[in-house]
């Protein structure tokens, strides 16, 4: 009788251990999945937040291109010659790709912070080896080129691969009234040093620029989109209230 008395108390606290180790290991899995629970809302609520920041600074830029409003009668015809010599607010509308953003400028292009808030203006980067002049909308000659985020919560520029031979691009400048009409000529991919895309060109163009491929940090390549200028039209604007 003794000796079952300690088999039976023997199977029993191996039992025992048994139990306890799967309690543990139940508690462990418990803390771990409550872990990964709250930092995965701790991630998605920096990206909610980030994406909050980004649509603010958008909506910033765009009431800042709207305060720029001059008058213009519809009926106005736009003078045969069109320079502008200096950064505005402008918009870029592009019908095809449903994309409508107010673009940044007067800056330095690789300026993150700049970027961050939407396609952004190449400013003159001849001194540094790069063959951009800086170029802004006219009608004779020059490169209007853009360059924008393609991954992430900004990824202003993500399907820009999509656009079509013929595709129009506007880019709307408020300031003096006008929208420059742009089709598409090509899309085609470049290694990320291959700046000629972006060099002035002897007709009016309009040049975009991004990642490739998209959600890649610093890729090895580059998607360019380019416009050339095919007609440009008054903005119709409503007169502003006399107080």
């Amino acid at each position: 009788m003794g000796a079952s008395r300690n088999i039976y108390s023997s199977g029993s606290r191996s039992e025992k251990r048994k139990k306890k180790k799967a309690a543990g290991m139940t508690m462990f899995y418990r803390i771990l999945a409550v872990i990964l629970i709250v930092a995965g809302l701790g991630v998605l609520g920096y990206t909610g937040y980030e994406r909050l920041m980004v649509s603010q600074r958008q909506q910033e830029l765009r009431e800042e291109y709207e305060r720029t409003a001059g008058f213009r009668n519809l009926f106005e015809e736009p003078p045969e010659v069109i320079e502008i010599t200096e950064w505005q607010p402008m918009m870029l509308i592009i019908p095809a790709i449903d994309l409508e953003l107010a673009t940044v400028g007067g800056g330095d292009v690789f300026d993150e912070s700049l970027l961050d808030q939407g396609p952004t203006h190449f400013n003159d980067l001849t001194d540094r080896g790069i063959p951009s002049a800086g170029d802004l909308p006219n009608t004779r000659e020059g490169n209007v080129s853009f360059a924008g985020h393609r991954a992430g919560r900004w990824n202003f520029f993500l399907d820009i691969n999509k656009l079509e031979e013929g595709d129009e691009i506007y880019l709307d400048a408020m300031e003096d009234g006008y929208r420059f009409i742009y089709e598409v000529e090509w899309v085609e991919v470049f290694d990320k040093y291959d700046w000629d895309p972006i060099r002035s060109t002897d007709y009016p163009a309009i040049t975009l620029q991004t990642c490739e491929p998209p959600h890649v940090s610093n890729p090895d390549y580059r998607l360019m989109a380019r416009g050339k200028l095919v007609d440009v039209i008054t903005i119709p604007v409503e007169a502003p209230e006399v107080n």
